[in-house]
């Protein structure tokens, strides 16, 4: 479904406009992944689709836009310790997906007119890298200026998504009180703040209570008599990218553990002495991926590119997270070493599994040491398109042409003459 990844390379065009922010960790997103694939294998869907992004607010929110991706408020992690009540929540949005209720929010937006100017901008950017000219621009700015269309579901569609979800768990094992506690924690928040804090899931939902006793006379649920709990593995790996994400958040060193006193001392600028607690927790751990991958960066961060590459390499794989390429490659880059490997770990990257205009600029930067300017100016016109700097993306695709080799880069000539022709048509 082209439409739902032209929304979502939307939100990330325009999260800086409508403030939503986002947090890149290769680690957490792999743990939370790892998390939902059950729950989609359980639904029918398939698992390799299942992306999840976390955003950086405190509300406790979470919502999907359907064809898999998933995004999860840090407020909604931090809030909950218990693994099962954030799969809990995982498969209440799987639910969604399966039950095509995502449909029905397109089919409606497609009715509504607004944010013409934002919408055909939207739209342009998301033929640009999906390749399809029906992107209904019109309808993607609406959606995006509007996030919490995403959540105005029916309370017929919420019940089906909350019974559905249960029956996901049932298959996993799991004891419905885990998503009955997640609406009664919700509610008992409300209570304490004498209804002045109302979490974001709250509000785009219907009430709490309502929920709680439907799920407890659902005839379909069956799992109230299964009590199986989160593995000891995946309890420790949620509790440790809990870690990871204070240390990311926090102002105050906060930190539980070695690793996530390293990310703090790393973001205070004491990367030596982070350096030397990835060290340790290496030599006891040598084998843990995530942490040779943050001694990389800090190794890159410190000025020391060629112990960082030598790191990297220990751990590069075909099916390495995609943000970890990314790093390993820029490393290369800077090092000027192995451009061409640089090159072809960049260009193997799926843009809808990153979501990170900097690949572009990488590529600029590669091939301009490459001395392949018109390539270059090519890579940097990408860049400026997903900011949506229509202008400076024109300018430098006119500057590619005229530097392109007619004979050995005549598939980027077309590409940019394409690019082109949809920016002009926008502007009409």
């Amino acid at each position: 479904m082209k439409f739902l990844k032209i929304l979502l390379f939307c939100l990330f065009i325009f999260e800086e406009s409508f403030g939503i922010k986002l947090i890149r960790d290769a680690e957490i997103e792999t743990v939370l992944t790892e998390m939902v694939k059950p729950i989609f294998k359980a639904a029918g869907l398939k698992e390799k689709s299942a992306k999840i992004f976390i955003v950086n607010s405190a509300e406790i929110n979470a919502f999907t836009i359907g064809n898999g991706y998933i995004f999860i408020n840090s407020g909604l992690l931090l809030k909950f310790k218990d693994p099962l009540q954030v799969i809990a929540v995982l498969s209440h949005e799987t639910a969604h997906i399966a039950a095509g209720h995502i449909n029905r929010l397109m089919a409606g937006v497609l009715n509504r007119q607004r944010n013409a100017t934002g919408a055909m901008l939207a739209g342009l950017l998301a033929t640009v890298l999906t390749g399809s000219e029906k992107a209904m621009a019109a309808s993607l700015g609406y959606l995006i200026a509007d996030e919490r269309f995403f959540l105005r579901y029916s309370r017929g569609e919420e019940a089906a998504a909350d019974s559905l979800g249960v029956s996901y768990m049932e298959k996993l094992g799991y004891d419905s009180e885990c998503m009955i506690s997640v609406f009664q924690t919700f509610q008992n928040d409300s209570i304490l703040n004498g209804g002045e804090y109302i979490p974001e899931y709250v509000r785009s939902h219907p009430d709490a209570n309502s929920r709680i006793a439907a799920l407890k006379k659902d005839p379909n649920n069956r799992s109230r008599n299964l009590k199986k709990k989160a593995d000891a593995n995946l309890e420790e790996k949620y509790s440790r990218i809990l870690r990871k994400l204070k240390a990311h958040l926090k102002s105050e060193n906060s930190s539980e553990d070695d690793y996530s006193r390293a990310i703090y001392l790393h973001r205070c600028g004491r990367t030596s002495e982070a350096i030397a607690l990835i060290r340790e927790l290496l030599r006891k751990n040598p084998c843990d991926i995530f942490y040779k991958e943050t001694l990389a960066y800090f190794l890159y961060e410190s000025g020391n590119l060629k112990k960082s590459i030598e790191v990297y390499e220990q751990i590069y794989k075909e099916d390495l997270n995609p943000l970890i390429k990314k790093d390993y490659a820029e490393v290369l880059i800077e090092a000027n070493y192995d451009l061409k490997k640089a090159i072809r770990i960049l260009e193997g990257i799926k843009y809808d599994s990153c979501f990170d205009s900097g690949i572009f600029r990488l590529l600029a930067k590669a091939y301009g040491k490459e001395n392949k300017i018109g390539i270059s100016n090519f890579m940097l016109a990408r860049e400026q398109l997903l900011e949506g700097n229509l202008y400076a993306a024109e300018r430098l695709l006119d500057e590619c042409l005229s530097k392109l080799d007619k004979k050995k880069e005549s598939s980027y000539i077309k590409k940019a003459k394409y690019l082109k022709e949809l920016i002009s048509r926008n502007q009409r």
